[in-house]
């Protein structure tokens, strides 16, 4: 679900022609103030890249299956794109089948890729840190893992502390690229509400993410999803 971001490419032709970001609402704060800066937070640095600290709770099995795209950092191969979901599914050796898509026009826009998860030995955290590849596409620029999950928790929850099923019907993950360059925020729920995006937008913000040029995914109307 990265290079570094939920479609690539084979989206980014598609949807240049539908001007830039129809489909993702720009935040503003509360007050209309400007956007609080990330915070400092610890990370992984492997000589070349830095990579956020997953969450221990973690679970493969139970990560498997759809998530809605809620919320993420504006990027060009989304431009246009409505409905951003992700289907994962176990493969026979260990690796992750990764099946994205969107809704651009009216049409779907299907992306199929890996995802490997990352040897606990490597040094980047014990579960949820993979490397996703899409074919045709350049390899991540940093040998470590380029789809980190932050934290997982249950909608409208600020400070989980205890471990929440990411198969959960209202369940939020907050993933992270390395050098915490693309925020996506995933729910299990497609329409959760606006209060469980922004308080779930907080809480990556605490853990580093920067929302400055972050948006809200339009998950309305969708018609294959």
């Amino acid at each position: 679900m990265i290079t570094s971001g939920l479609l690539v490419a084979s989206l980014a032709a598609a949807a240049s022609a539908s001007g830039p970001y129809r489909s993702l609402h720009k935040r503003q704060s509360s007050d209309n103030s400007t956007q609080a800066a990330p915070a400092v937070t610890g990370a992984t640095y492997d000589g070349q890249c830095f990579y956020p600290k997953p969450t221990d709770d973690f679970v493969l099995d139970e990560y498997l299956g759809r998530w809605y795209q809620v919320a993420g950092t504006l990027a060009p191969f989304t431009a246009g794109c409505k409905c951003i979901f992700a289907d994962y599914a176990l493969n026979d050796n260990g690796t992750v089948n990764v099946q994205n898509g969107c809704e651009l026009n009216g049409t779907q826009i299907p992306i199929e890729g890996t995802a490997t998860p990352v040897s606990p030995y490597a040094g980047y955290g014990h579960v949820g840190v993979l490397r996703v590849q899409f074919p045709g596409q350049p390899g991540p620029d940093c040998p470590g893992p380029n789809y980190i999950v932050q934290d997982i928790g249950l909608s409208g929850d600020d400070d989980c502390h205890g471990k929440v099923a990411a198969d959960d019907d209202n369940a939020f993950a907050i993933v992270q690229a390395n050098n915490f360059t693309t925020l996506f925020l995933l729910s299990r729920n497609q329409n959760p509400s606006n209060a469980s995006i922004e308080a779930w937008l907080e809480r990556a913000r605490k853990q580093g993410s920067n929302l400055d040029n972050v948006a809200i995914t339009d998950q309305t109307n969708c018609q294959f999803t």
